[in-house]
């Protein structure tokens, strides 16, 4: 499965120059953000061990299968290339072999 087709598979944008290939510690980096900072006020969600916590059980759910990890964060952060038509989405798409995952997060301010 290619990235255009796991985007569009969860109704993201399918364009694949969107999306970047990263490796596992930055896909936690992000996934732990979306899931504790508001993306519009950067307010607290949940607190980072708990979002932690949940990217863990995530990742779980692939576990034995070799995946890739694509963002559409850019490396400066707080800055993305928009994948949906809301204010503000970040998230990461996970391929695996016979598995494909999405978390993403949409804001508006």
């Amino acid at each position: 499965m290619t990235v255009a087709d796991a985007a569009r598979a969860f109704g993201l944008a399918d364009d694949d120059t969107i999306y970047r290939t990263i490796g596992g510690m930055e896909a936690q980096r992000i996934a732990t953000r979306v899931l504790s900072v508001n993306l519009a006020y950067g307010s607290t969600i949940m607190s980072i061990p708990d979002a932690a916590d949940l990217w863990r059980q995530f990742v779980a759910l692939f576990d034995g299968q070799n995946v890739e990890f694509f963002t559409n964060a850019a490396a400066i952060p707080d800055s993305w290339a928009p994948a949906t038509a809301a204010t503000f989405d970040m998230g990461v798409l996970v391929i695996g072999a016979t598995k494909v995952g999405c978390l993403w997060v949409e804001d508006e301010d």
